[in-house]
Protein backbone atom coordinates (compact mmCIF):
# COMPACT_ATOMS: atom_id res chain seq x y z
CA UNK A 1 0.00 0.00 0.00
CA UNK A 2 2.51 2.36 1.06
CA UNK A 3 4.43 1.81 -2.69
CA UNK A 4 1.48 2.34 -4.21
CA UNK A 5 0.98 5.21 -2.39
CA UNK A 6 4.50 6.84 -3.81
CA UNK A 7 3.13 6.84 -7.10
CA UNK A 8 -0.07 8.32 -6.62
CA UNK A 9 -0.53 11.81 -8.35
CA UNK A 10 -2.22 14.90 -6.06
CA UNK A 11 -5.99 13.99 -6.91
CA UNK A 12 -5.44 10.57 -5.48
CA UNK A 13 -3.57 11.71 -2.70
CA UNK A 14 -6.43 13.93 -2.06
CA UNK A 15 -9.31 11.64 -2.52
CA UNK A 16 -7.17 8.85 0.00
CA UNK A 17 -7.01 11.35 2.40
CA UNK A 18 -10.95 12.24 2.15
CA UNK A 19 -11.64 9.05 1.94
CA UNK A 20 -9.59 8.76 5.30
CA UNK A 21 -10.95 11.51 7.16
CA UNK A 22 -14.84 10.24 6.37
CA UNK A 23 -13.77 7.25 7.82
CA UNK A 24 -12.41 7.91 11.04
CA UNK A 25 -14.14 11.27 11.60
CA UNK A 26 -16.63 9.85 14.02
CA UNK A 27 -14.00 8.06 16.44
CA UNK A 28 -11.96 11.22 16.70
CA UNK A 29 -15.18 13.37 17.20
CA UNK A 30 -15.74 11.00 20.21
CA UNK A 31 -11.62 10.97 21.44
CA UNK A 32 -11.72 14.34 21.33
CA UNK A 33 -15.36 14.73 23.52
CA UNK A 34 -13.79 12.46 25.70
CA UNK A 35 -10.38 14.26 25.84
CA UNK A 36 -12.14 17.65 26.69
CA UNK A 37 -13.37 16.77 29.58
CA UNK A 38 -10.08 15.70 31.28
CA UNK A 39 -8.70 19.41 30.67
CA UNK A 40 -7.62 21.62 33.78
CA UNK A 41 -10.37 24.38 34.09
CA UNK A 42 -7.50 26.61 34.51
CA UNK A 43 -6.70 29.71 32.64
CA UNK A 44 -3.32 29.03 32.68
CA UNK A 45 -1.61 25.44 32.06
CA UNK A 46 2.33 26.01 32.19
CA UNK A 47 5.16 23.57 31.27
CA UNK A 48 8.15 23.55 33.31
CA UNK A 49 10.30 21.11 30.48
CA UNK A 50 9.33 24.19 28.51
CA UNK A 51 8.94 23.99 25.04
CA UNK A 52 9.72 19.89 24.70
CA UNK A 53 7.26 19.46 27.63
CA UNK A 54 4.82 21.49 25.80
CA UNK A 55 5.19 20.31 22.68
CA UNK A 56 5.60 16.18 24.36
CA UNK A 57 1.97 16.92 25.94
CA UNK A 58 0.34 18.19 22.71
CA UNK A 59 1.18 15.69 20.64
CA UNK A 60 0.44 12.87 22.99
CA UNK A 61 -3.01 14.23 23.06
CA UNK A 62 -3.26 14.49 18.98
CA UNK A 63 -2.00 10.89 18.54
CA UNK A 64 -5.08 10.10 20.84
CA UNK A 65 -7.44 11.96 19.00
CA UNK A 66 -5.86 10.05 15.90
CA UNK A 67 -6.09 6.86 17.19
CA UNK A 68 -2.25 6.53 17.18
CA UNK A 69 -2.29 4.24 20.86
CA UNK A 70 1.10 3.29 20.82
CA UNK A 71 2.29 7.17 20.17
CA UNK A 72 -0.07 8.64 22.67
CA UNK A 73 1.16 6.17 25.26
CA UNK A 74 5.30 6.84 24.47
CA UNK A 75 4.40 10.70 24.75
CA UNK A 76 2.31 10.87 27.18
CA UNK A 77 4.45 9.03 29.43
CA UNK A 78 7.28 11.12 27.74
CA UNK A 79 5.45 14.00 28.92
CA UNK A 80 5.15 12.99 33.07
CA UNK A 81 8.67 12.32 32.89
CA UNK A 82 9.66 15.45 31.23
CA UNK A 83 7.67 17.07 33.65
CA UNK A 84 8.74 15.53 36.52
CA UNK A 85 11.93 15.70 35.88
CA UNK A 86 11.91 19.54 35.11
CA UNK A 87 9.98 19.95 38.58
CA UNK A 88 12.90 18.82 41.01
CA UNK A 89 15.38 20.23 38.43
CA UNK A 90 13.48 24.00 39.33
CA UNK A 91 13.10 22.64 43.25
CA UNK A 92 16.97 22.45 43.31
CA UNK A 93 18.95 20.36 45.16
CA UNK A 94 17.64 17.32 43.14
CA UNK A 95 20.19 17.36 40.29
CA UNK A 96 20.54 13.57 40.16
CA UNK A 97 17.17 13.35 38.98
CA UNK A 98 18.15 15.30 36.18
CA UNK A 99 18.30 12.06 34.14
CA UNK A 100 16.79 9.76 36.28
CA UNK A 101 14.36 7.02 35.19
CA UNK A 102 10.66 7.69 35.43
CA UNK A 103 10.63 4.70 38.38
CA UNK A 104 13.32 6.67 40.09
CA UNK A 105 11.24 10.27 39.58
CA UNK A 106 7.97 8.55 40.38
CA UNK A 107 9.45 7.25 43.75
CA UNK A 108 11.20 10.48 44.33
CA UNK A 109 8.04 12.78 43.77
CA UNK A 110 6.14 10.07 46.23
CA UNK A 111 8.90 10.71 48.93
CA UNK A 112 9.00 14.27 48.25
CA UNK A 113 4.74 14.51 48.81
CA UNK A 114 4.42 15.61 45.63
CA UNK A 115 1.83 13.23 44.45
CA UNK A 116 -0.44 10.73 46.59
CA UNK A 117 0.31 6.76 46.73
CA UNK A 118 -2.90 6.84 44.59
CA UNK A 119 -1.39 8.65 42.01
CA UNK A 120 2.41 6.69 42.16
CA UNK A 121 0.28 3.76 42.10
CA UNK A 122 -1.88 5.05 38.74
CA UNK A 123 1.32 6.61 36.77
CA UNK A 124 3.25 3.32 37.79
CA UNK A 125 0.38 1.39 36.01
CA UNK A 126 1.45 4.19 33.20
CA UNK A 127 4.99 2.70 33.32
CA UNK A 128 4.59 -1.00 33.24
CA UNK A 129 1.91 -0.35 30.34
CA UNK A 130 4.31 1.77 27.87
CA UNK A 131 7.15 -0.47 28.73
CA UNK A 132 6.63 -3.96 26.56
CA UNK A 133 5.45 -0.69 23.74
CA UNK A 134 9.12 0.74 23.54
CA UNK A 135 11.19 -1.99 24.85
CA UNK A 136 11.56 -5.38 22.78
CA UNK A 137 9.72 -8.45 24.49
CA UNK A 138 10.07 -11.83 22.97
CA UNK A 139 7.09 -13.18 21.27
CA UNK A 140 4.16 -13.54 23.60
CA UNK A 141 5.85 -12.92 26.83
CA UNK A 142 3.54 -11.90 29.34
CA UNK A 143 3.38 -7.95 29.12
CA UNK A 144 3.27 -7.69 25.38
CA UNK A 145 -0.18 -6.82 23.76
CA UNK A 146 -0.32 -10.20 22.02
CA UNK A 147 -0.57 -11.73 25.07
CA UNK A 148 -2.72 -9.44 26.51
CA UNK A 149 -5.27 -10.22 23.43
CA UNK A 150 -5.31 -13.47 23.93
CA UNK A 151 -5.55 -14.22 27.46
CA UNK A 152 -8.17 -11.12 28.05
CA UNK A 153 -9.91 -12.59 24.64
CA UNK A 154 -9.99 -9.20 23.15
CA UNK A 155 -9.04 -7.02 19.82
CA UNK A 156 -5.30 -5.27 20.87
CA UNK A 157 -6.52 -2.09 19.34
CA UNK A 158 -9.04 -2.21 22.23
CA UNK A 159 -6.82 -3.08 24.73
CA UNK A 160 -4.45 -0.40 23.44
CA UNK A 161 -6.78 2.18 23.10
CA UNK A 162 -7.75 1.34 27.03
CA UNK A 163 -4.01 1.52 27.77
CA UNK A 164 -3.95 5.31 25.91
CA UNK A 165 -7.07 6.47 28.17
CA UNK A 166 -5.05 5.45 31.32
CA UNK A 167 -2.42 7.49 30.19
CA UNK A 168 -4.12 10.42 28.79
CA UNK A 169 -6.08 10.54 32.49
CA UNK A 170 -2.74 10.67 34.31
CA UNK A 171 -1.25 12.69 31.87
CA UNK A 172 -3.78 15.73 32.26
CA UNK A 173 -3.62 15.08 36.59
CA UNK A 174 0.32 15.96 35.79
CA UNK A 175 -0.85 18.85 33.65
CA UNK A 176 -3.56 19.74 36.38
CA UNK A 177 -1.01 20.00 39.15
CA UNK A 178 0.96 22.84 36.56
CA UNK A 179 -2.39 24.89 35.80
CA UNK A 180 -3.07 27.93 37.47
Amino acid sequence: MFGRMLKMSATDTELWLDREDEACRNGRLARLDWIATLAPKAAIWLFPGGWVAKGLFEEARYCFVYGQYIAAVALGMAYIEYTLAANFYAAGGKDKLERANITGLLREAASAGWITEEEYSDLDTGRILRNPLIHFRRPLFEDTIEYRAVSLNEQPDKILEADAQHVMRAMFRVCARQAV
